[in-house]
């Protein structure tokens, strides 16, 4: 039976795939169901176009960014858009159809171009003669980077690429993933029980089962789910790869990549100068997670570099060097979420023996994630450049701060865990079965929120430790699943534990997410205590019996094949850090346990797409790694920054690097915690806001900073008021313009800030203002004590302002005597004090830098890069912002004063100068404890 409104939608769509993305607006999307359903014919029957409309909200309502691209051109030779018309395109028609089942319209559109761009940049298979190419792809963690080199993968095979090569972690539970996920996305067969699809249809799955003509160029896996590359399994099987193409799905390790390259060997030939080269087999090679494992970390002798004949690389650098020499015809393309390992590879190297070094000299692409991502950023409440409010942080991460008993975190190898469970560990394990039991009302009465549910914990990086740490907690889950329905002391203990974190957690944390703009479409539907507590022994017999050791040791593997959902507990380390895709991940237990250096990256296991069920996700971790997480998620907004005033400016990917060596903050802080660098940096200010995210809460910063603040407003007195219409939206406050120089580095002068605060630090700020003063610049300030929603005010010489209020990052409980928020600057402030026309200029910036960026919204105010572009070199911008300790609770503190935290605001300068100054090298040792990698297995 024809169906009016599904022709009409689909009708609909077309018309608004046609459009560009920002011309998508809620105005032309009714426009468009309008004219779709004035386009049927009457004997198909009515649509209304008001539901096509509503529909097409919701399926454009996800729009994703465009590609932000660096490229070299060097010999490159543009060649896609000629050779378009001749491809089939055919293992990239069935993957974009697949993902259409799952993926919003907009998603898979912009897949589609940015690997497009990604495929554009690499050479053209059919190029005659030698060449290579080395590039980087970059996004946030579990954002889309495999669906990225999938389509790729797809794309390349179908334009004439002959071997692709995929490297995983080191582990085999990563490879079995990839490989399943590239049979189901790429092959089309499961590659466990064949090689061959047409000799045995029943092992068709994923593209292959959509009914659509299989792509004519045959693509033969040489690895399967079950088993890395072994040159053995060939010895009877004649293949030969310029007659077939060959997909490898290998493991970062030296033996197997040597073996890999000995057999690849059998199809070289040897050149007039006796090397042995394999010509015409175009290779593409995908190194994923390329920051681990990849770099060669070892130091050139002193007075030599890394092309000197002695210099020995890492073993895996080395291997992945001598498969890329192999081949005449070459790409080498990293995946990774943190390329500060990658930027910083030398980019000149080039030994006798083993070739260029990994250096993406060809591009660099950043991926920025589609706009229902939820990941740091959000989670933590940074700042979102288009929102017209502040974000503030999501309420669901939890503090644990009392394992160090039960598992010390300067256990060794042979620990075993003393004592019960942490009450942390406890109420993350209570969390897991309300999360899983509300998934599974919902997906039952609602049909959203459905499928796997997984809980992660990684408290040691010893398996033998896991192992132990596994026992305790299926027991612990054993105990509660008898107990459930036990009418005596102990069910009714727990059946109250359980109502009791209902009722003071999950209810109040839906209550917030389903009222906030930004995050309410990722929140699902409410349901009642009464409805989950009915489904609780279910998930609890699951999950009792579902406790795995996720390890390089461990026999256990994740298996979300299944179609019926399954609820796991993963115990893990190393093996689950990076890549490993951990599906309906919805609670994660974190301690930082010794030598656990890839935790940050681990970490981001947790971000990614929580559809209909964001509220009941919860992060329990330590106050340490949060505060190094925040400031590797702040760095690498700077670098996605960087990247984007790199490719404006027309430069290539060296410059990248170059640029975070004399760069601001977090990004050259991180660098230097990679590269092993002196502490000492040196910044310029120019056009950029430092403000203090830390602010300092005991009582001597306190006394001594609201005495400051005390003393500025006095010598603001006597300026000039600032005329009304340069308020812009301001808000309530105590605001000058005009005020000298001097005043504010008064300010400035003896300011307390926390040792974590870096480039805002005071003195730096105070030498930039100082050396921009001898320049004629910054010699006038507009000034703002801004005010807030508090019912609590700051008064002194007669002014009064309302506190302001912002929510800490972690829990109001502070620790060391330190108040960190995601966001402090209100997004109104920074045109405080500019005219009308040039706050207009501004906005209309930022509206074509959204238009040009693909975003799919108009910006709600002009950016504070536009902003700052407008802004008088003559003139700063100070903001204060006195905090209500209300929202600190220093339990600690006497004075029950605001904390005050500022933000300096600089203007574009071309006469700017660079302040060198030294980072503290007590966070910075910590940061290079956080950021660094291990390339041993788990102990």
């Amino acid at each position: 039976m024809i169906d009016p409104t599904s022709i009409a939608l689909n009708i609909a769509k077309q018309l608004v795939l046609g459009l560009e993305r920002h011309e998508r607006t809620p105005e032309r999307l009714r426009e468009v169901a309008s004219q779709a359903t004035g386009m049927l014919n009457s004997s198909m029957g009515h649509a209304s176009a008001e539901e096509i409309a509503r529909q097409l909200e919701s399926e454009f309502e996800v729009w994703v960014p465009q590609a932000i691209v660096v490229s070299d051109p060097g010999d490159h030779e543009p060649w896609l858009d000629v050779r378009r018309g001749d491809i089939e395109f055919a293992h990239w028609k069935r993957y974009s159809t697949l993902l259409g089942k799952a993926w919003k319209p907009g998603a898979v559109e912009a897949l589609d171009e940015s690997t497009d761009q990604i495929l554009q940049l690499m050479e053209d298979p059919q190029r005659v003669g030698e060449w290579k190419t080395y590039g980087l792809v970059y996004g946030q963690v579990q954002s889309g980077k495999t669906a990225s080199y999938t389509g790729v993968i797809c794309k390349a095979v179908d334009a004439g690429y002959q071997v692709v090569i995929v490297l995983t972690s080191q582990h085999e539970s990563l490879r079995h993933q990839t490989q399943a996920r590239l049979d189901k996305e790429f092959l089309g067969f499961n590659s466990k029980f064949s090689r061959n699809p047409s000799a045995d249809s029943s092992v068709i799955i994923g593209v292959g089962a959509l009914g659509l003509r299989a792509p004519d160029a045959f693509c033969m896996p040489v690895t399967t789910r079950d088993s890395d590359f072994t040159s053995a399994q060939f010895q009877g099987t004649p293949i030969n790869i310029h007659e077939v193409r060959i997909l490898v799905v290998a493991k970062k390790n030296k033996r197997i990549l040597d073996n890999l390259r000995d057999w690849l060997s059998n199809f070289a030939t040897s050149g007039a100068d006796g090397s042995r080269v394999i010509r015409n087999a175009p290779l593409l090679l995908i190194d994923d997670e390329a920051d681990y494992g990849s770099v060669d970390t070892k130091r050139a002798a002193n007075g030599t570099s890394h092309s000197d004949p002695d210099h020995d690389p890492t073993a895996i650098n080395k291997a992945i060097r001598g498969l890329l020499e192999l081949f005449e015809k070459r790409v080498y393309l990293a995946y990774t979420a943190t390329p500060f390992a990658n930027i910083f590879i030398p980019n000149s190297t080039d030994h006798p023996e083993h070739g260029v070094d990994l250096f993406p000299r060809s591009f660099m692409v950043a991926l920025e994630p589609p706009s229902n991502y939820c990941g740091p950023e959000v989670v933590f409440g940074l700042e979102d450049p288009s929102a017209a409010e502040i974000r503030e942080p999501l309420p669901i991460i939890r503090e644990v701060d009392d394992h160090e008993r039960w598992l010390p975190d300067t256990h060794r190898k042979g620990a075993r865990p003393r004592g019960p469970l942490p009450a942390s560990l406890v109420d993350a394990l209570d969390a897991f079965v309300l999360a899983t039991a509300v998934r599974k009302v919902r997906e039952s009465q609602f049909d959203v929120a459905g499928g796997h549910n997984t809980m992660l914990i990684h408290v040691t990086r010893f398996t033998d430790v896991q192992r132990e740490v596994a026992r305790q907690i299926e027991a612990h889950l054993a105990t509660m699943a008898s107990s459930w329905g036990d009418y005596g002391q102990t069910g009714h203990d727990l059946r109250e534990r359980l109502t009791r974190l209902w009722a003071t957690d999950f209810a109040d944390t839906y209550t917030t997410l389903a009222n906030r703009d930004d995050v309410s479409t990722t929140v699902g539907p409410a349901v009642s205590w009464q409805e989950i507590s009915s489904v609780i022994p279910q998930v609890l017999d699951e999950a009792a019996g579902n406790v795995k050791q996720i390890n390089g040791s461990a026999a256990d593997v994740l298996d979300y094949q299944s179609s019926t959902p399954v609820t796991v507990v993963a115990v893990g380390g190393d093996k689950l850090s990076r890549g490993l895709t951990l599906e309906g991940l919805t609670v994660s237990y974190y301690l930082r346990a010794s030598k656990t250096y890839d935790t940050l990256l681990q970490m981001g296991r947790w971000f990614g797409y929580r559809p209909g069920y964001l509220d009941v996700t919860r992060l329990y971790t330590t106050t340490e790694l949060v505060n190094y997480y925040v400031h590797i998620t702040r760095a690498n907004r700077e670098l996605m920054d960087l990247t984007s005033a790199v490719a404006k400016a027309g430069q290539t990917p060296e410059h990248v690097g170059m640029r975070v060596l004399n760069g601001v903050g977090n990004l050259q802080v991180t660098a230097a915690a990679k590269m092993r660098s002196s502490a000492i940096m040196s910044v310029s200010f120019s056009g950029t806001r430092a403000e203090t995210l830390v602010m300092r809460t005991d009582d001597k910063a306190l006394k001594q900073n609201h005495a400051r603040l005390e003393k500025l407003i006095e010598e603001m007195i006597p300026c000039s008021e600032i005329p009304k219409e340069q308020l812009n939206g301001a808000g309530r406050g105590f605001f000058r313009q005009n005020v000298p120089a001097d005043v504010v580095l008064n300010f400035l002068d003896g300011f307390d800030v926390s040792p974590r605060v870096l480039t805002a630090n005071p003195e730096n700020l105070a030498k930039y203002i100082r050396a921009q003063l001898a320049r004629g610049e910054l010699v006038r300030w507009t000034v703002g004590v801004t005010g807030g929603s508090s019912a609590s005010h700051f008064s002194a010489h007669g002014t009064n302002v309302p506190l302001v209020r912002r929510k800490p990052i972690m829990h109001p409980r502070v620790r060391d005597s330190e108040f960190e928020v995601g966001v402090l600057v209100s997004p109104a402030h920074e045109a405080l004090g500019l005219p009308p026309g040039r706050v207009r200029r501004a906005f209309d910036r930022t509206a074509d830098e959204f238009r040009q960026s693909g975003r799919g919204r108009a910006p709600a105010r002009a950016s504070g890069e536009s902003l700052r572009m407008m802004r008088d070199p003559a003139e700063g911008l100070l903001l204060i912002y006195p905090i209500d300790p209300a929202v600190f609770a220093n339990e600690d503190a006497t004075a029950d004063l605001p904390a005050v935290g500022y933000a300096v605001v600089f203007p574009h300068s071309d006469r700017a100068e660079k302040v060198e100054y030294r980072v503290n090298q007590v966070f910075l040792d910590g940061l290079r404890k956080a950021v660094d990698d291990v390339d041993e297995e788990e102990a």
